[in-house]
This record gives C-alpha cells, structure tokens and sequence, in this order.
C-alpha cells in the first residue's frame, strides 16, 4: 500500500514538473515581451526622451507629460474619435455576429461553408483587407459609390477622403473584418444550449423572435458580455486600418489613441510623451473593461 502511494506521489510530481516545463517558457515570454514593457512605458512616461540619442538622452520630467495633456488638441480629438468609435462599432459589430450566428446556427442550408465565409475576413491580412477596401470605397468609380449612383443618391460619401465621412469607412471596415470572429464565439456558445427549452417554447406557441428575446439573449447573457470585452478593448486598439488608409486624416478625422501614440513616438521621436499617452489607454482600457466586469457578475445568470 506504501509502494503504491509513493508511485502515485512520483507519478504526479512527475506530472506537475511537466506541466511547469510546459509553462515557462510561456510566462518567460509574458515577462519579456508583455509585463517588462508595460513597466518600461510606465517609467517612460514621466521622462523626456528622443530615442535619435541613446539613452543618455533620457530626462525625469515628473508629471509634464500628463499636464501637457490637457492642451493637446490632438490628443483630444484621438479620444473623442475614439469613443465614437467605440459606441459605434462595439453594439453594431456585437449584434450583427449574434444575428449571423443564430442564423446560421438554426435556419440555413451548407452552414460549414457559409461559417467559413464568414469568418474568412477576420483571417485576412488587415492591411490587404484596407487596401480591397480602399478600391471599394473609392469616390470616383468605386463600386459601393456607383450602386449609391445607380439608386438615385446625389450627394455621394467622400468615403476615405473627406473628414465627415472617413471615420465611417474605418468603422465599416472593421465590423467587416470582425464580426466573423464574434460569430464563432457565439456560435460555441449556441451549440451549448439545451435545445428542449426551445422545444418547450414551440409547444407554447412562441415564435422565432420570441424565442431569440426572451430565450437567447438571457441564456446568453454572460457570453454577449464577455464578447463586448473583447469588442470594446479591440475597438481601443484600432491601428492597422488608419495606418494604411488615412494616416489619421483628413486632418484630425480619423486620429485615435494608438496612432496619437504611434506618431508621437515614431513621427516626432518624443518617447516620454507617447508613453504617458499609452498609460491613458491603458487606464481607459482598465476602467471600462472593469464596468463590463461588474456588469457582467451583476446582470448574468
């Protein structure tokens, strides 16, 4: 009985010192590539620093950086875009995959090839999926343009190229791009579902909307929620679109807080700065991802 106990105390140690050979080089990777930098951007953000020269360059500046947020005109503009954006693209993009997924979920035919179809966008290059976007959204002869044209519309969208319209192209384009993932989230989660429930409520004389209201938003709640996390911290780090296509423009229009970042950093070399700025995000980040955190424990099942 002894011999046995210690063969099992053996094995599981064994087992755990696999699992932890499994692990570091996972948590190394963390630590280096994640939690380091995120310090070093901490400690940036109270200095003044352009990287042109060397580190010897770096000065303490103490709370400069967040005061000279107030009067930054850019930075401002970033946020507001920022937050209209959000608002904008978190409940289209998160309804829109919900819609798609119950669909596909209960009422096509070839739903593995029309999965697939749908989630292809999120797979593909973002800057090939900007550059197909740009062809599309193009203001002389493009081809959403040309069908407004052909349905009578006079005053046709600028699109990319005029600041009250630029901003709705980017957000177009991402929910494009990542409704597809939202929609296997929930799909994962619809195929949980007992489908006796939905059987119950057919008896009852329930109907298809009925059933989507009162049956799958509440069984789902916890999961539309976490999926609005992800949403809503995605739409904080949006980057790659306005990279290639606006470069923030037509003047302020499509500046947010990444690129503010990336072109204090990258564009004008001012390093304290742009770190200070990334500690806004990440506050920001924090805080409302915080609020869904609470909401989702105090509204879910």
């Amino acid at each position: 009985m002894r011999e046995r106990k210690q063969k099992l105390s053996r094995r599981q140690l064994q087992e755990e010192r696999a699992g932890y050979l499994f692990v570091i080089p996972n948590f190394i990777g963390i630590l280096i590539f994640v939690a380091l930098p995120i310090l070093f951007s901490l400690v940036l953000g109270f200095t003044k620093w352009n990287p042109m020269q060397g580190l010897s360059a770096i000065e303490f500046a103490g709370l400069e950086n967040f005061g000279q947020m107030i009067s930054d005109e850019r930075l401002k503009t970033a946020l507001v875009n920022n937050l209209i954006y959000t608002i904008a693209y978190v409940p289209i993009s998160v309804s829109l995959a919900l819609v798609i997924a119950v669909l596909l979920n209960n009422y096509v035919f070839c739903k593995v090839p029309l999965r697939l179809m749908c989630f292809m966008p999120y797979i593909s290059a973002m800057v090939s999926v900007a550059y197909v976007w740009l062809i599309l959204l193009n203001p002389e002869g493009g081809p959403v343009n040309s069908v407004l044209a052909a349905l009578g519309v006079k005053s046709l969208p600028g699109w990319f190229t005029k600041s009250n319209s630029a901003l709705a192209g980017i957000i177009l384009m991402s929910i494009w791009h990542d409704a597809g993932y939202y929609m296997i989230l929930f799909l994962a989660a619809l195929q949980g579902l007992s489908k006796e429930v939905y059987e119950s409520a057919r008896v009852d004389g329930a109907n298809g909307l009925q059933s989507f209201f009162r049956i799958t938003i509440p069984l789902l709640a916890s999961h539309i929620l976490f999926v609005s996390i992800l949403a809503t911290i995605n739409s904080f780090k949006v980057f790659d679109q306005i990279n290639v296509l606006t470069e923030g423009g037509p003047g302020y229009a499509t500046n947010v807080l990444v690129y503010c970042i990336y072109h204090y950093a990258f564009r004008e070399h001012n390093i304290g700065y742009a770190s200070a700025v990334a500690v806004l995000l990440f506050v920001i980040i924090m805080a409302v991802s915080a609020v869904q955190v609470k909401l989702k424990e105090k509204y879910t099942l």
